[in-house]
């Protein structure tokens, strides 16, 4: 475990009808029960055509289930929705430090067993950040998905271009308060 990682602790404050913001600490389905080595689960450099669920990260990475928080997408939807963390795929991971590590949001669509469409003229999602809002400094992505960070609520202000993967942010970096997924 990465000494210098930031501690979060954020609790589930919203009903499953709830519009807000909802970015929760939970651990995911599974947890317990790492996954065997010989399966070749890949966390950071995954082929788009290998899925890669939050339970896989947890098994992967028991250590970060405490700095870890779960956001769980929908299409054509703006914030973090109902789900459970190990539903569905990852889309994304945000970084609270350079180069892929320390505390993160694990961005998941709970529907997704084949991951996000080509393009980026889509809308695969997208929220604010709350808890983790002016932290992330770097991201990646997924089963084909894209990331654009904006330094408003909302997907709004200053934003980046789509991200696939990037170690640092430059002048985005502890700027992103909003995401959209495509």
């Amino acid at each position: 475990m990465i000494a210098s990682w930031k501690r979060c602790v954020v609790g589930l404050a919203a009903a499953a009808a709830s519009a807000a913001t909802l970015l929760a600490v939970a651990a995911p389905a599974g947890a317990s029960t790492p996954v065997a080595e010989s399966q070749g689960i890949q966390v950071q450099a995954v082929d788009s055509a290998t899925p890669v669920t939050v339970s896989d990260l947890v098994s992967a990475h028991p250590e970060s289930v405490a700095s870890t928080l779960y956001c769980a997408v929908r299409d054509n939807a703006f914030g973090c929705q109902q789900g459970t963390p190990g539903d569905g795929l990852v889309v994304s991971i945000l970084y609270y430090d350079p180069n892929f590590t320390g505390s993160q949001v694990v961005i998941f669509n709970p529907a997704y067993q084949v991951g996000c469409t080509s393009g980026t003229g889509d809308n695969e999602g997208g929220a604010n950040l709350g808890a983790a809002a002016n932290l992330i400094s770097s991201v990646r992505t997924y089963h084909s998905c894209d990331i654009k960070l904006f330094d408003g609520n909302n997907a709004t202000g200053t934003a980046t271009g789509w991200l696939d993967a990037a170690g640092t942010l430059g002048s985005m970096n502890d700027r992103a308060n909003s995401f959209k997924i495509s």
